[in-house]
């Protein structure tokens, strides 16, 4: 507003204000089973654990190498499977 004019502030939009749950961390599980073993149910906290224990051989009981290999490559893991 300049001086010797009449006129008044305009209101513009008003802010809106939302009121957001916080963001819950994300799990990440996977379960192999073949004819004659199992991985169990595997569970981690961050996905490069996830990644970690697809490579973990004692962990998975030695079992499903190659379908873990292949979880591995699809979900874009950083690092080799070996």
């Amino acid at each position: 507003m300049s001086c010797g004019k009449d006129g008044s502030f305009v209101p513009t939009q008003q802010e809106t204000i939302y009121k957001v749950e916080p963001a819950k961390q994300e799990g990440y599980s996977y379960e192999f089973t073949k004819r004659k073993c199992t991985t169990g149910k595997q569970e981690f906290e961050t996905f490069i654990k996830a990644c970690n224990g697809l490579k973990n051989e004692s962990l998975n009981n030695e079992c499903a190498a190659e379908s873990r290999e292949e979880l591995f490559e699809t979900s874009q893991c950083p690092g080799n499977f070996t």
